[in-house]
């Protein structure tokens, strides 16, 4: 296997990360901090020269900023997720063809209502209490705004108001997202759903005004590549679809270029961290299944049975393991998460051209004893396959810290450039 150097990369510190997203219309109409930024997309889109009108892959699309910033640049773009929550944020932001006119009457209808109970239930989510995480307003008027959203008929319209009610999920709880739990506190002088949803919903309605560059009110535009300049160049096309990056739907040798970010090995288990906005958009058993299919990257997660994974960092780290006064849980997860990484490396593998490449945003991990490189250990496992691993680019510093850790301290994180 190839001797990998880490090549240091401090100008795309702030490109991996979510924080360029937070004050860029559309991207930012769902907070999800696990994302990295457009910038970053087009910044490598750009380095390695990747043919206008190409498709692009992202087999953890999140909530779509690889698929939006690929799509805005004239490449199509095609993303999977496990979670329903993230396949539905992706595609309304992808979405094109607003009747404006229309969308803003329903905003104003929406924001016009009184007061009302509701039939609709919030799920058992088992591991926190909905009457603790929401006072008892909050918790009928965001089920009485779904109801109403419910009602809408045309679904451009009602996925857009309904993206607006899920993006102030946790502006009206008493819930704050802490590492990787969720925690409830008591919030003071909580804004009213009713208030928070009409000014997102609101600004939502501004950010399109603005893409399209069309006035206030027009009812004839649409926000479409042919009469949007900042929108999708004609004849482009991005989805994100609810899929297993283990084993992507899609045809040998059809992608030109992947970009993506899996889990990191942080011990966190996603779909407990967007639990509540889950709640509001799925029902239990959604939930559950979600949680059961996802990448094994937290714990509980399940051991492989069989594990074949080819990596001398890998093995380093297991014998280090070794006799270590710890439970038997890291190694298991571990193996779990390197073999789910494993397979969505062999199916990235069969869907990309020959010549084309994959840049992937890794962040290593800890344990208290030793530091986890999975940047390495993911280009070694790459080349197994039958990769040729061009690169691993630290590019930023993280605080990572194991349960139980009493201190925590800075890991890589990385882009690793891999070419078939």
């Amino acid at each position: 296997m190839t001797d990998l150097s880490i090549v240091e990369t401090p100008e795309y510190k702030n490109l991996v990360t979510f924080e360029l997203c937070k004050k860029t219309p559309i991207y930012n109409w769902f907070y999800y901090k696990e994302g990295f930024s457009p910038d970053l997309v087009w910044e490598l889109l750009d380095r390695f020269e990747v043919a206008k009108g190409a498709t692009v892959l992202d087999p953890f699309c999140g909530t779509g900023t690889s698929l939006l910033a690929s799509a805005q640049k004239g490449y199509n773009a095609i993303g999977f997720d496990i979670t329903p929550l993230a396949v539905f944020v992706s595609n309304t932001k992808l979405h094109r063809g607003y009747d404006l006119k229309l969308l803003k009457e329903e905003i104003d209808k929406l924001s016009g209502y009184k007061f009302g109970d509701t039939k609709l239930k919030w799920p058992d989510l088992g591991f926190i209490e909905i009457r603790k995480a929401f006072s008892r307003y909050a918790r009928n008027d965001l089920l009485f705004f779904k109801e109403k959203i419910i009602e809408v008929e045309d679904e451009g319209v009602r996925n857009f108001l309904f993206l607006g009610l899920l993006s102030i999920v946790m502006e009206s709880s008493n819930v704050k997202r802490d590492g990787g739990v969720l925690r409830v506190v008591k919030k003071r002088h909580l804004p009213p759903v009713r208030k928070l949803l009409r000014n997102r919903l609101r600004r939502m309605y501004k950010d399109l005004v603005k893409a399209g560059e069309f006035p206030d009110g027009d009812n004839t535009g649409e926000f479409t590549g042919e009469n949007n300049a900042k929108g999708f160049p004609g004849g482009i096309r991005a989805e994100a679809r609810l899929g297993d990056s283990r084993n992507l739907p899609l045809d040998k040798n059809s992608v030109e270029f992947c970009i993506t970010s899996p889990p990191y090995l942080n011990w966190v288990d996603y779909t407990k961290i967007y639990a509540l906005e889950m709640a509001l958009l799925m029902d239990g058993e959604e939930i559950r299944r979600a949680r059961s299919d996802s990448l094994r990257s937290y714990i509980g997660a399940k051991e492989p049975k069989d594990f074949r994974v080819e990596s001398e960092h890998l093995n380093e780290l297991f014998e280090k393991l070794e006799g270590l006064p710890e439970s038997s849980k890291p190694p298991a997860i571990m193996r779990g998460y390197f073999e789910d990484l494993f397979m969505n490396l062999e199916s990235i593998y069969n869907s990309l051209k020959p010549g084309g490449k994959a840049a992937i945003v890794i962040g290593n991990s800890c344990l208290p004893n030793l530091d986890i490189n999975s940047d390495l250990i993911l280009a070694q496992m790459a080349e197994g396959i039958g990769f040729e691993a061009e690169g691993v680019w630290s590019s930023n510093t993280r605080i990572c810290k194991f349960p139980g850790m009493k201190e925590s301290r800075p890991v890589r994180e990385s882009i690793v450039i891999i070419k078939k």
